[in-house]
């Protein structure tokens, strides 16, 4: 690329190039840390294991964790989950057949049944225990409601929902809730017989309100807990034709209608929640199993509550807004945590995990496995419950992978931030060097630039650098090549004046000699070679006239006092002697009347010697009956003065050094000698006059022109 054409590639851009590759940093780190993935899930799940062995060594030998009324078979082998975990709620319910108060414990919702009949029969339901009351919700989905006649005795001959329940004494005890119509409902204690119908006695203590719904119908109750041994079933009869008034459908959870039909039930005893809140940690876990995978104790969640979510947002306000922004660039680019994943086991009453079935068996296991979101599996660590030196139960501690993903992006946050500020700083640092060292690099190119001039002589001077790096050294080695050639060319500007000076004596001394020998008589041939001799002695005279007229020229310049005057008069008379001198020549003067007009700051005399030596220089070169050019014109605020001639064209390597001292382009011999000091000091007469001198070949025609440019006053 040309120099000053387009982008230049300088020192500060290369070194930003090269700190490019400080990128490769956080490029490395993020697949380190990416990579030390495996490493923190192996770190999790052995932190969760020794987590789940000290809670399982709390209750190593605590039997009253494991009551017996749980050592008896689950239900029959209906496909129906019939065992039943009551979860505690945290806010009161009212019982008005409305589900808004369960809005918070959707993650309950459960099936009642293992099939759902479309919109025939389908119910789900939402249970918990608060206040010693046991709640529970079924939303039944029903496209024809039939209610109880009101002269009907019978409870089944309507739309109803059936309980059974083993108290605490161990005895079996049959409910039915019908209504004539929505509203405030009580169960009715049903006969042992089956088949008598009367008389039905209410139970007051199992209250709860029917209320008709979209789709169906809703019945909420509420059942006192110390009704409830350690069994419990539920079942919705569902009579379409009320003609008939057969019951169609039934649905529940196990079969309310003999004890071996209900499934178990299991309400928190106030030593287990105890124990449980106190061992719990936010987002974890912890289960309590019983050999036959049926859920004992449960405390913890995987999810946040929503009231801490909020808690958790901070609030917007101007400290913070960049923070939130530079937050929100890294959720939109990193993998987030998982939030409100559907977690299925939150509301399940058995736990048969792997990990879990292991750990019955009396080991140990973690295992993984998936959530509905791809960034967030839940771990799973169980451990096996001694009573005895025999296995009654298992602990289970659960986890997501959500803490992982969290130390992850917290690195890979502290790792780009601190590369992007080690990058940025690293830049600046760079740029100012690179600013610094381009700064000298320039200031010594311009010392360089300056210390030689246009026309080659040497001139003004390189600092000296005291810096101790290799620009340092740079400098100091063109400062002392500066130096040398400094007084090489002084030496060479003098060169002339020494050699007139030197050689002046002996050319005398030769010349009284040949004086002498002419008064002698000699021979013809004898007097031919002093005649050589004799001419010889006059060329080398003409030489040092010539060497010393540039001497005495540098020196009458430097006490030459300028004043301003016309040029174009001294130009007129410098042309009409040259007319006369050489009348075989044709001499033109060309100028317009500003150009007469017009004064320069100089010497007169001084500038019909730089005109004689233009013109003798044209004679030279010009061809036979060709014209010499002499113009003088304004140009701006510039006075130009040109000669032009017909002849030889001036070699483009010449251009540059035709003005200096001793340098010809002449070609063979010629009578006169030529040492190259005529254009040299044109040049000596310009640089007084504070002109600039050019030279150049004419354009469609053979010949040089010559030009020198004044300032004017």
């Amino acid at each position: 690329m040309s120099e000053g054409r387009g982008f230049r590639f300088t020192i500060r851009v290369k070194l930003l190039l090269a700190s490019l590759s400080l990128l490769m940093v956080p490029w490395l780190g993020y697949h380190y840390i990416q990579a030390l993935e495996g490493y923190l899930r192996q770190s999790q799940e052995q932190k969760l294991l020794d987590r789940v062995a000290l809670i399982a060594s709390l209750m190593h030998g605590q039997p009253e964790l494991f009551p017996k009324r749980l050592q008896v078979p689950p239900g029959p082998a209906t496909g129906i989950d019939s065992h039943l975990y009551v979860r505690p709620l945290n806010s009161p319910i009212q019982l008005d057949g409305y589900a808004d108060d369960w809005r918070a414990y959707n993650d309950r919702r459960q099936m009642l049944g293992n099939a759902d009949h479309g919109d025939d029969l389908s119910a789900i339901y939402r249970l918990g225990v608060l206040n010693d009351y046991l709640y529970v919700i079924f939303e039944i989905r029903d496209d024809h409601i039939v209610y109880r006649q009101p002269d009907s005795l019978s409870l089944g001959k309507s739309d109803h929902l059936r309980i059974g329940i083993q108290d605490r004494s161990g005895a079996f005890k049959r409910y039915r809730i019908a209504t004539l119509a929505p509203g405030w409902v009580n169960a009715y204690l049903m006969p042992d017989d089956v088949k008598r119908t009367l008389p039905l006695r209410p139970e007051l203590r199992i209250k709860g309100d029917w209320e008709e719904v979209a789709e169906g119908y809703n019945i909420e109750i509420r059942i006192p807990v110390d009704m409830i041994g350690g069994r419990l079933a539920f079942a919705v009869a569902d009579v379409d034709d009320s003609h008939t008034r057969n019951v169609a459908l039934v649905v529940g959870n196990g079969d309310t209608e003999r004890l071996e039909g209900l499934g178990s039930i299991v309400i928190p005893s106030t030593q287990m929640e105890t124990l449980l809140q106190r061992l719990q940690k936010p987002l974890s876990r912890i289960w309590v199993i019983d050999p036959d995978y049926r859920v004992i104790g449960m405390a913890g969640r995987l999810t946040q509550e929503a009231d801490a979510e909020d808690n958790d947002i901070p609030e917007v306000d101007s400290p913070t807004q960049d923070r939130n922004i530079v937050r929100a660039f890294y959720r939109l680019i990193l993998g987030q945590p998982g939030e409100g994943f559907d977690d299925r086991l939150s509301s399940a009453s058995r736990f048969d995990d792997p990990a879990v079935i292991t750990a019955l068996t009396g080991r140990a296991r973690v295992t993984w496995r998936r959530t509905g979101i791809d960034k967030t599996r839940i771990l799973t660590a169980a451990n096996p419950v001694y009573v005895d030196n025999k296995v009654v139960g298992a602990v289970a501690l659960e986890e997501t992978s959500n803490s992982i993903l969290i130390l992850q992006n917290r690195a890979i946050e502290a790792l780009v931030n601190m590369s992007v500020l080690a990058f940025f700083l690293t830049i600046g640092v760079l740029l100012l060097f690179a600013t610094r060292l381009s700064f000298r690099v320039r200031r010594l190119r311009d010392e360089i630039d300056a210390s030689i001039g246009h026309d080659g002589r040497v001139q003004g001077q390189i600092e000296f650098s005291k810096a101790g790096d290799e620009l340092g050294d740079l400098g100091r080695s063109f400062h002392g090549m500066h130096e040398r050639l400094a007084q090489y060319n002084r030496y060479l500007e003098t060169m002339a004046s020494k050699l007139a000076h030197e050689l002046r004596t002996p050319i005398t001394i030769v010349r009284s000699s040949l004086d002498n020998l002419e008064k002698e008589r000699f021979d013809e041939d004898t007097r031919t070679y002093l005649n050589r001799a004799h001419d010889g002695v006059e060329r080398l005279s003409g030489i040092l006239g010539r060497m010393s007229e540039a001497t005495h020229l540098e020196q009458t310049i430097q006490q030459e006092e300028k004043r301003v005057f016309h040029p174009y008069p001294v130009v007129s008379a410098c042309i009409e002697g040259y007319r006369l001198a050489h009348p075989e020549r044709t001499f033109e003067l060309f100028g317009d009347a500003v150009a007469e007009n017009a004064g320069i700051v100089g010497s007169a005399e001084l500038l019909a010697q730089l005109l004689d030596k233009l013109v003798g220089n044209a004679l030279d070169f010009a061809k036979p009956e060709t014209a010499i050019t002499v113009k003088l014109e304004r140009l701006n605020d510039k006075l130009v003065l040109s000669v032009a001639n017909e002849g030889p064209t001036l070699p483009q390597e010449m251009r540059e050094n035709l003005f200096d001292s001793m340098v010809s382009i002449r070609e063979g011999k010629s009578e006169q000698p030529h040492l190259g000091l005529g254009l040299y000091i044109v040049r000596l007469i310009s640089d007084y006059h504070h002109a600039q001198v050019e030279v150049d070949n004419l354009s469609g025609r053979k010949g040089v022109l010559f030009k020198v440019i004044f300032p004017l006053p």
